[in-house]
Order: C-alpha cells, then structure tokens, then sequence
C-alpha cells in the first residue's frame, strides 16, 4: 500500500511534522495530534499542480480559473437572499450550496467580475469539491492548500478570504446533511 497523496513524512517546521499510516496522515505538533483524511481526488489534484508552479504560473493560472468561474443561474439572480454572504471577503462573495441527486453538491458562486483573484480562488475550491459528498466537504482542512504556497502570488488578506469562503462552504454542507 503506498503513501496517500497529500501526506507525507515531512517536517513543516520546528515544531511540526506529518506522517502516514495505512491511509490515514497524522499531523503533530509539541502539543497535539491531529487526523488529517486524505482531500478530494479533483482538489488534490489542484494542490499538486499549484505546488509545483513558480510564482508566476500561479498568478496565470489564478486568472484561468477566474475565466472559468460558470456564471451564476439565473434562478439565484432574482433571490440573492437565498445566497449565503461571506464576510471574510473584501470584495462582496455570495454562495449557495444545492444537494445533487447522487448525494454529491455543488456551489455556485456570485463574485463580481472585477475581483480577479477572488473569482479564481472561489473556482478552485467549486472545481475541487463540487460533486463531494457533505462529508468529504467537511474533512478538508482549513489548512489544505498550504502546499500550494499561494502567499508567494497573493496577499494574506485574500488567503484569509479563501479559508473563509471554505468555512461558508462546510457551513452549507452541514445544512445539507441536516435537512436530509
């Protein structure tokens, strides 16, 4: 059985370490263990190839996402009081999760097309979990794209911006398993 993509026996810094076992990544630190599951193949796959970008492919690659955000239906133009406000955001970030036939989501997104950057980031996150399970949605740490090294591309502000639109995202999913 090989090592689980995304985990490995690696040292992060002083005081903290990740290792592997079965299929399961441990992440340790002086004072506590945490469980880390593995992500979702098609978010994992986008770490990956963040992780192995320079700089400037990131920035490139940030702008393709945004052009690949899909618009908004039309259904959620006319009720945006049906979309959940991300306020961690600057820029005004309106989500919605819906729950799919085979138990998958998807979220869409409205974002104004003036903020670049917050458009790709959003798309990241949809093409990496839309189709996931609540539950999948949920085990993603609030830390999974620290192998992506995005602070070398974009500001902390905007890192904090995407750690907030994943909280929104796994605050919809808990209202998905909850009114099964």
């Amino acid at each position: 059985m090989g090592q689980p993509r995304g985990c490995s026996d690696r040292k992060i810094n002083s005081y903290s370490s990740r290792v592997w076992w079965k299929d399961v990544c441990f992440s340790y630190t002086l004072d506590e263990v945490k469980i880390i599951m593995p992500l979702p193949k098609k978010l994992q796959e986008i770490v990956d190839d963040f992780a192995s970008m320079s700089r400037e492919e990131k920035i490139e690659t940030l702008i393709g996402y945004a052009e690949s955000l899909p618009p908004l239906p039309e259904r959620f133009k006319e009720e945006r009081a049906m979309m959940e406000s991300i306020p961690e955001c600057m820029t005004p970030v309106f989500l919605f999760g819906e729950k799919q036939a085979d138990g998958g989501v998807i979220f869409h997104f409205d974002i104004p097309p003036q903020s670049p950057t917050v458009q790709g980031l959003a798309c990241i996150l949809a093409t990496g979990l839309n189709g996931s399970t609540p539950e999948e949605i949920l085990s993603v740490p609030a830390d999974f794209f620290a192998p992506m090294n995005l602070e070398e591309a974009i500001s902390g502000q905007r890192l904090n911006g995407f750690r907030g639109v994943l909280a929104h995202m796994k605050q919809a999913s808990v209202k998905l398993i909850e009114s099964k």
